[in-house]
């Protein structure tokens, strides 16, 4: 092998040793853990299984238009619009979870709050 070459192996393995050690020190975007106050409201509702969301948090960062879908909630948490508790088993809507989950994966909003919230606002 001549020299050119040898040291074009070389660049290109020491360009991969730097990749290699950039993905080591990535850091996992952090995840909502309920202790901080996002400013969250509801843009749309385009289904009756589906909402629009605006997220906006200072840990978890900013979602202007954020599909969240309705589904039984697996463990009890706090409904981020009412602040209310949620039960196991509640319906609730929660961020669609794509190739990469989003920051605020774990946070729900209880559909029953969302059907007080209409009636209320067409009475």
């Amino acid at each position: 092998m001549d020299k050119h070459n040898d040291a074009w192996l070389r660049t290109v393995e020491d360009i991969g040793k730097g990749a290699h050690e950039a993905r080591l020190t990535c850091y996992a975007a952090r995840c909502w853990d309920g202790r901080s106050e996002p400013v969250v409201r509801v843009l749309d509702k385009p289904t009756t299984r589906t909402l629009t969301v605006s997220w906006c948090d200072a840990i978890t960062g900013h979602y202007g238009y954020q599909t969240w879908r309705v589904r039984c909630a697996r463990i009890a948490g706090t409904c981020v619009l009412t602040g209310l508790p949620i039960e196991a088993g509640d319906e609730v809507f929660s961020p669609r979870k794509g190739l990469t989950q989003p920051g605020n994966a774990g946070a729900m909003i209880a559909a029953a709050s969302l059907r007080r919230t209409s009636t209320r606002v067409s009475s």
